[in-house]
Order: C-alpha cells, then sequence, then structure tokens
C-alpha cells in the first residue's frame, strides 16, 4: 500500500519536472531568455565563458643626454572610503568607515585637507546612506608615500585604486619642449596621451599599443585554472633621448627665470646650440610652467612660435649680402645721424641713429656696424650697395619669414613687409630690424652660417629614440646643413666686424666680452614693440646672438627679452655663463667621442642584482658607490648602463628598500644632489645657486623616507 502511494508521488514529480522542460524550451522558442533566470540565452552562450583583459602598455621615458631622467611615469593612487555597514569584514576586521571624526582627524593632515571640511563630507555621505565616497582633488594623485602614511594608520573601510601618471622629475625644464601627457579613460580602458611638446608629436612613438588576454572563467566570472585562450602581450612604447645637457638647462631655467621676475620682463627666452651639429644644448621660454602642475599661462613657445621686431640683431645679414656680391667697401665712409626717406619729392620719414639722431659724424660702413648705425644700414640698401632681388632669396634660404618645423614642434612663419608692393620704407626699416617680424628660432638658424662656412645648420633637440626592450635605435637625430648661402670669405668678414661690435671701445656689445678671455663674437639689437597703433616709449625687444670662440665657432646663444633697461643688469650675465658653461660641455663631447678620455670603466645594468655584489664590484674598480635605500636587491641605477665612467665618479643605486639613510653630501655637485633627489624621491632645495655642497639640514646617517625633505647648501 505503501508502497503504491511512493510510486505516485514520484510520478507526480517526474510530470512536474517534465512540464517544466517543455514549458522552460517554448518559452525559450518565444522569448530567447531562460524561463527562471531571465537571461538572454544568446549572450549567455556567447560570453558565458570567456573574459578580456587589457594589459597596458609603459610609456617610454624620456632623458637629457646625459641620462637625467626629464619625463618618467610613477604609481599614483587614489583614496576612496567604504562607508556602507554591508561591506562585510575580514574575520573579526570592520571594513567600513564608522567613526567619521576619528577619521577625518588622522587623515586630513596628510591629504592637506581642513580636518572639519573632512569631517562634514564623511558625514553627509553617511547620512544619505552612500555606498562610499571620494575626495575629489585632495584625494587623488597621492604618492606611495602618502598611500603607505594611510595604511600605517590601520583605518577601517580605506582602500585605494592604483594607476600610472606621468611625472616629471626636473619640474619646469624646458617645459614648453617636452610638454606633457595626461590620463584619460575611455570604455573603461585607460590611457595616457601626449598633450603638448614633444610628449604630442612623439604620442604614437611614446604611448606604445597595448596588449590583452583572453581566458575562460566559471559562472561567477572567475578565471579557470589554465584557462587562458588567447594572448597578446604589449609593446611598451619607445624611450627618447634629447640633446639637451642637464646642467646646462637647469643653470640656464634658474638664471632666465630669476631674471624674468626681477626685471618684470613681459618675455624671456634663449637657446643655446652646439653650432656645428644643430644640438640644442639648453632652451628656456618664460613665462613658463610646471608639468606635474601645468600652470600654464600660455600655450606657445616664444623661442619657436613669437614673432618680433628685433632690432639690430638683424643688420650682420645686409652686410653679409653687400659683401657676397662684391659691392661693399671696408673704407667707404657716410654720414651718420639721420636719413631723410623720401617720396615724390617730399620727405616722408627721417630714420634716426640711437643716440637720437646725433650721430658720430662722418664713419665707415665698418664702424657703422660696431656702433650699431640705423643710417649705414639705409645707405647700404638705398645706394646701390645690395641688390633687392638678391637680398630677398638670401633671406629666404636663411630661413627667414616662413614657417618650419623643430622635430614636429612647429616654428611660426613671420611677416616680410617691405614686400608687400614697392614698399620703400619697409625695406629700409626691415634692414634694422623693424617693420618686419622674425622668430628668435629664425635668428638661431640664420646666424649658424657664421659657424658652418655660409651655410645653414638646422636645430634639433630630439637625438634618438630607442627600442625600450632592445635598446636599438629607432631615429637618429642628425646634422643638416643648407647649401652654402654665402661665401666663406664674405662670412669671415662679417664675424670679425662682429668681434669689433664686442671687442672695439665703440662696439656695443662691450658687456658681453667673456671673462676667461675667450673672444665672443655677435650684435646687440633693441627693437621697438607695437604698442596702441604705434610704438612703446619704455618696452623694447633686447637681444643678443653671439658666437663663441672667434677663431673656431662652437657654441651659439640667442637671448631676447621684452622689457624695460633693467635687463642690462642680467642679460650679458647670462649670455657668459652660459656660453662658457656650454663650451666646457661641447669641448668634453668633442674629446669623449676623440678617445682621449680617460674612460675606466664601462657601467652593466645592475638591476634585480644583489647590493653587496655590486658594491663590491664598483668599489673594485675603484667607484664611488652612493646606496639609496636598506634593501638587498638594486632596482634602479645612476649612470645607467653602458655608460663610461671614470675612477672616482660616484654611482648611485637605488635599492628596494624604504628606509634611506642620509649620507654626507659635503663636496658633492649640484648635479650629484638632484640626482641623488631624483632617484629617492627626495625634495631637495638649495641655498646658493651653484658651486659645492658645504652644509645639509638633515644630518648624516638620519633615516629619511621618499616625500621628506632636505635643504642643501651650495658654496655659490
Amino acid at each position: 500500500m505503501n508502497q503504491h502511494k511512493s510510486a505516485k508521488i514520484i510520478s507526480v514529480i517526474f510530470a512536474l519536472i517534465i512540464c517544466l522542460l517543455i514549458s522552460n524550451i517554448l518559452y525559450l522558442g518565444i522569448t530567447g531568455k531562460h524561463f527562471v533566470s531571465g537571461e538572454d540565452i544568446e549572450t549567455f552562450a556567447k560570453n558565458r565563458s570567456k573574459k578580456q583583459e587589457t594589459i597596458y602598455a609603459k610609456r617610454g621615458q624620456i632623458y637629457t643626454s646625459d641620462q637625467e631622467k626629464v619625463a618618467v611615469n610613477v604609481k599614483k593612487y587614489k583614496i576612496i572610503l567604504v562607508l556602507s555597514s554591508s561591506r562585510p569584514g575580514y574575520g573579526k576586521k570592520q571594513a567600513y568607515v564608522s567613526d567619521a571624526v576619528d577619521t577625518a582627524r588622522k587623515l586630513a593632515p596628510i591629504l592637506s585637507m581642513d580636518e572639519t571640511e573632512l569631517t562634514n563630507k564623511i558625514q553627509e555621505k553617511l547620512s544619505a546612506g552612500k555606498y562610499q565616497m571620494e575626495l575629489g582633488s585632495y584625494g587623488n594623485n597621492l604618492t606611495a608615500t602618502q598611500k603607505k602614511q594611510i595604511e600605517d594608520l590601520h583605518l577601517n573601510g580605506i582602500e585605494f585604486e592604483e594607476s600610472d601618471s606621468r611625472y616629471y622629475p626636473l619640474g619646469d625644464f624646458c617645459s614648453y619642449v617636452v610638454g606633457y601627457a595626461k590620463n584619460y579613460e575611455d570604455n573603461s580602458i585607460k590611457k595616457m596621451v601626449g598633450e603638448m611638446g614633444l610628449e604630442l608629436v612623439y604620442d604614437k612613438s611614446l604611448k606604445g599599443e597595448n596588449g590583452f588576454k583572453v581566458y575562460q572563467t566559471d559562472a561567477k566570472g572567475y578565471a579557470l585554472v589554465d584557462g587562458m585562450l588567447r594572448k597578446k602581450d604589449a609593446t611598451n612604447g619607445q624611450d627618447m633621448y634629447l640633446t639637451l645637457n642637464s646642467g646646462l638647462q637647469r643653470d640656464l631655467d634658474y638664471m632666465m627665470s630669476k631674471a624674468y621676475q626681477e626685471t618684470h620682463a613681459q618675455v624671456a627666452t634663449c637657446a643655446v646650440m652646439e653650432v656645428k651639429t644643430g644640438k640644442i644644448l639648453a632652451m628656456s621660454s618664460y613665462p613658463s610652467f610646471n608639468p606635474n602642475e601645468r600652470n600654464i599661462s600660455t600655450y606657445n613657445n616664444f623661442f619657436l612660435e613669437g614673432t618680433m621686431e628685433c632690432g639690430s640683431v638683424f643688420k650682420p645679414f645686409i652686410y653679409t649680402d653687400s659683401i657676397n656680391e662684391g659691392k661693399y667697401s671696408h673704407s667707404a665712409t657716410y654720414v651718420s645721424g639721420r636719413y631723410n626717406v623720401n617720396y615724390n619729392g617730399k620727405t616722408i620719414a627721417t630714420i634716426k641713429d640711437h643716440n637720437g639722431g646725433e650721430g658720430w659724424g662722418t664713419i665707415t660702413y665698418d664702424e657703422g656696424l660696431m656702433r650699431s648705425s640705423n643710417v649705414a644700414i639705409c645707405n647700404l640698401l638705398d645706394n646701390g650697395f645690395v641688390t633687392k632681388d638678391v637680398l630677398k632669396e638670401k633671406l629666404k634660404e636663411l630661413g627667414f619669414f616662413q614657417a618650419s618645423k623643430m622635430d614636429g614642434l612647429d616654428c611660426s612663419s613671420s611677416i616680410a613687409m617691405y614686400d608687400r608692393t614697392d614698399n620703400r620704407l619697409e625695406y629700409l626699416t626691415t634692414g634694422f630690424g623693424q617693420g618686419s617680424t622674425v622668430t628668435p628660432y629664425q635668428l638661431l638658424k640664420a646666424y649658424s652660417i657664421f659657424g658652418n662656412d655660409g651655410r645653414t645648420v638646422e636645430p634639433y633637440v630630439v637625438d634618438r629614440i630607442v627600442d625600450s626592450s632592445t635598446n636599438k635605435v629607432i631615429k637618429q637625430g642628425k646634422t643638416k646643413r643648407s647649401d652654402q648661402i654665402f661665401s666663406s670669405d664674405a662670412v669671415n668678414q662679417v664675424k670679425e666686424l662682429m668681434l669689433g661690435v664686442v671687442e672695439n671701445e665703440v662696439g656695443t656689445g662691450k658687456r658681453y666680452r667673456l671673462d676667461d678671455g675667450t673672444q665672443i663674437f655677435g650684435k646687440t639689437g633693441t627693437g621697438q614693440v607695437p604698442e596702441n597703433g604705434g610704438y612703446s616709449t619704455s618696452i623694447y625687444m633686447n637681444s643678443f646672438v653671439g658666437l663663441a670662440p672667434y677663431d673656431d665657432p662652437q657654441v651659439e646663444i640667442v637671448i631676447t627679452f621684452k622689457s624695460d633697461n633693467s635687463y642690462v643688469d642680467y642679460v650679458p650675465n647670462i649670455v657668459k655663463t652660459m656660453t662658457t658653461e656650454a663650451l666646457n660641455v661641447v669641448n668634453q663631447y668633442k674629446v669623449k667621442d676623440s678617445g682621449h678620455l680617460d674612460e675606466s670603466y664601462t657601467l652593466d645594468s645592475y638591476t634585480n642584482q644583489s647590493v653587496n655584489y655590486v658594491k663590491s664590484k664598483l668599489e673594485s674598480k675603484s667607484l664611488k658607490v652612493q646606496l639609496i635605500g636598506n634593501g638587498g636587491t638594486i632596482i634602479e641605477q645612476y649612470p645607467i648602463k653602458k655608460t663610461k665612467v671614470s675612477v672616482g665618479d660616484r654611482i648611485f643605486l637605488k635599492t628596494d628598500g624604504k628606509d634611506i639613510t642620509v649620507p654626507n653630501m659635503s663636496g658633492w655637485s649640484k648635479k650629484e644632489v638632484l640626482t641623488y633627489g631624483s632617484l629617492s624621491g627626495i625634495e631637495i632645495t638649495f641655498e646658493g645657486s651653484s658651486g659645492q655642497v658645504t652644509g645639509q639640514s638633515v644630518a648624516e646617517n638620519s633615516v629619511v623616507h621618499s616625500g621628506d625633505k632636505i635643504t642643501v647648501n651650495l658654496s655659490n
């Protein structure tokens, strides 16, 4: 009897199951969805066992010519506060914020927030029943040091989101050329995109190519063991090496920034170039910005894009053309002071020399260039010393009045006012740098004829692009010279006249004589600045272009200040200091290339090697080893592998340890201190602008960490 009853129950259950199955099949056929879960079966079938993740490429790094890091990738963190009590804990540990007051009190100092403001924000979100909250700009872009400080508080409900960020260790360092890259997120894919400068122009090379991995998952979306289906590794971005010398660039930035601020200049710009090759050794423009902060007031690089009426620095090209055409006589004279420009029998303008039109009586044209006489130029242009069409073509060959590019960076065109119909007045004023406009870059390129026997050289700043994995050179910067524009004889004669500008007692450039006796030749210029339909009576474009040494030019410098006459207390010192330092750098390059430098050892890559082993190995070569951190494994080094070093050179080895023992920096150079700060993450400030270390604010053997601050005293 019981068995018969049980059989009936089982039959009913089976019948119900069959009915459910049939119903599900019918429902599925009609709707395409599962009867119980309601999930679209076609979508489920496609995705139920696969998941794809992006493998992010690392952006290539940017280095100076002497291997200092200009742009690197660093880990940044965003803090997230979990507020919901529904968040499961870890054992007995609570996993959400419940005490807003205590949390704010401990977090606020690390995040540089007001404690009361933070408390109110947390309480407001708690009251609203929010699951979690972020802290905007205060909680974004946290450093590893800040993250560790917060973790050490052992607060409940604190989590971090990690991301790569672009960091510029040297701060405001040729910023308009280097530019910056910025993080974005597009359809959940994180991107780091070049926004300005070389970061923008070479974005494709620097960013690399992301990879991916596809793997099988279980019903809950977790990866299965050995479930990898497909994988494509990321291709990291290529590294870029600049022609900039870190020491020269730092010194130029420091002096230009100081002069710009103290003269209250509207614009200040300068570049130093190795004139035989076209390599830019340093370039500064102010106002400038820190790419980490992006405190940008203008996006134009004035050296490359700023147009100006440059004044008398334009005059040497009129003289060179006249000599080249065979129409110039060194013994020829003219009456200085004033020059009347006549049209249809009437005087339409009177051009004056810079001493109010008083002039210097009857003088030679040679003396006219040394004294920077406008009237001399008018006579040369108006009385058969040059041929207008020939001069026009020569100026074009020099690169004036046309747009161009330097390593993909835009270099503005300029305006040739004299080329608009038969405008005789503008033709004359263009000869002494008024009316028509040029750019500092055009002056740099054009003046290079005086270091290359009448040929221009193309300035460039990207030395090479390198595969970051194989060190294979992908692109190599090269010296490019024009065809001969002026004869060597014409160039040499004008070089001698420009030497007189500096060395002759009547010359306008006596303030630019180099202190060590090396002869520099060049030309001063004072261009008027348009203002309210006329010209300013107080602000000028004050410029100097020079090359040194006279016998065999190696270095060229172009500098311009848009300011009042206070520039004279600063600009000559900048020119003298930077020219002397640049000559030392170029001479070091030449000695190194000739093979005569005493290079006793070539560094290997020491990454992931034992600290004790590498330290012992380097010290056996009489090299000074400076460890950074208390770890046992090396994670970074400077100089980098394949660098040749000499006995007594200092080698910096960064370890995987967090505790950093402060060394005695006495006698260190400024560059060594900056290298130490860059690798360690310690913020270094200086008292004094140059020289060797004479003191430090944190005692030797003190233990510090990345993000801490040290003040270092320099001898000068």
